[in-house]
């Protein structure tokens, strides 16, 4: 009998953690789906190559929903349970309170065994596919960062183009700006203005050929004088690896096993140690994450009595506001080296947990 039952709970478990997991995945997803789909029908890109950006970015995005569609499906289905009163006749056969929330405990921590190793290989290694994909996509249609009437950043430089036809790789009324850099001996702010500009990629550059426009540049000793060049044919050139924010997506393509190694080589003054730690620390919230939720899930689902899937879906939300909210604050704290990463990343888990044992207690004695 008591096998028949963990069947059903998990059934009706695997039914709301689906469709919590197609909804929040969805969420996610929709924006990189808008661009995918113009990507496909303005830029001209193929289909296939569309389609193999889109299936890549998926890993990342279930990295971040899995634990929400699992406190989702918990609170969901023990909640229909205690809305149907089948919680109430489980009671009365005898089943017990740890009896009903084993075998969904079980069940997601099998789930967080997976998705350490999804998280510390499988991402990472989705993430420099990606960009590699990304990269020759742009070789081959360099116009597809651009959009009409819409500042685009490539690197250090901001550009806005009235018009751009994907077909034959050209730009009307293009303007191109550079700001002052902290970090750069070039402190001077410029624009270049043309009418037009055809663009091709040749090696590991991005080449601007502009048409018919002027170059202004603020003099440095002179306060409100501008140098100003026409030009009737001017060669701009925008390296290539600036199109990706490559030291995010070098940090994030890392296996675990490679960003140990390369935490070692990074001196302890250096600031960017702590941005690796924290990329190393949220692979492994990110995948306990599902045991705190389920912790916390089964009591309020189990309590929730009437309305307990309304219940459980407000429930839900708020669980994953409070989460996300501890866990900016944690990768704060963690980035500016206030508190250890190795620490402070654990503590909306840890808060997530304690709660959740605390309701157990509390259920436990009615």
């Amino acid at each position: 009998m008591i096998k028949i039952l963990h069947r059903y709970i998990v059934k009706e478990f695997l039914g709301s953690f689906a469709f919590g997991l197609i909804v929040f995945s969805a969420i996610l997803l929709i924006d990189q789906i808008f661009q995918f789909v113009d990507l496909f029908l303005a830029r001209g890109v193929a289909f296939w190559l569309v389609l193999q950006l889109f299936l890549l970015v998926i890993p990342t995005i279930l990295s971040l929903t899995i634990p929400m569609a699992i406190l989702f499906g918990v609170l969901i289905s023990y909640g229909r349970f205690a809305e149907d009163n089948e919680i109430t006749v489980m009671k009365a056969t005898g089943v017990d309170y740890k009896t009903l929330a084993m075998p969904v405990i079980v069940f997601v921590a099998i789930i967080s065994l997976g998705l350490v190793f999804f998280n510390h290989n499988l991402a990472p290694s989705t993430h420099k596919y990606f960009r590699t994909l990304y990269k020759n996509i742009l070789t081959q249609t360099p116009l597809a960062k651009f959009n009409e009437k819409t500042i685009t950043d490539i690197g250090e430089y901001k550009f806005y183009a009235h018009k751009v036809n994907s077909k034959n790789n050209t730009m009307e009324g293009i303007n191109i700006y550079k700001f002052p850099d902290k970090n750069s001996d070039d402190t001077v702010p410029w624009r270049i203005a043309s009418s037009s500009a055809t663009i091709k990629v040749s090696g590991n550059k991005v080449m601007l050929k502009l048409f018919n426009g002027y170059w202004q540049r603020t003099e440095p000793n002179k306060l409100g004088s501008i140098i100003h060049t026409n030009f009737h044919s001017y060669q701009f050139e925008v390296p290539i690896d600036q199109n990706i924010s490559f030291d995010d997506l070098s940090l994030k393509e890392l296996s675990s096993k490679k960003l140990r190694a390369k935490l070692k080589k990074i001196p302890e003054n250096d600031p960017q140690i702590y941005t690796y730690k924290n990329e190393y620390w949220l692979r492994w919230i990110f995948a306990i994450a599902p045991i705190a939720f389920v912790i916390i899930a089964v009591p309020i689902g189990i309590m929730a009595g009437k309305g307990g899937k309304a219940i459980g879906f407000g429930m839900s939300l708020g669980v994953i506001l409070i989460y996300y909210m501890l866990l900016v604050i944690s990768i704060n704290l963690g980035e500016k080296g206030i508190i250890p990463s190795a620490i402070i990343l654990w503590l909306p888990n840890m808060v997530i947990t304690l709660i959740g044992l605390m309701l157990f207690k509390k259920m436990s004695k009615k």
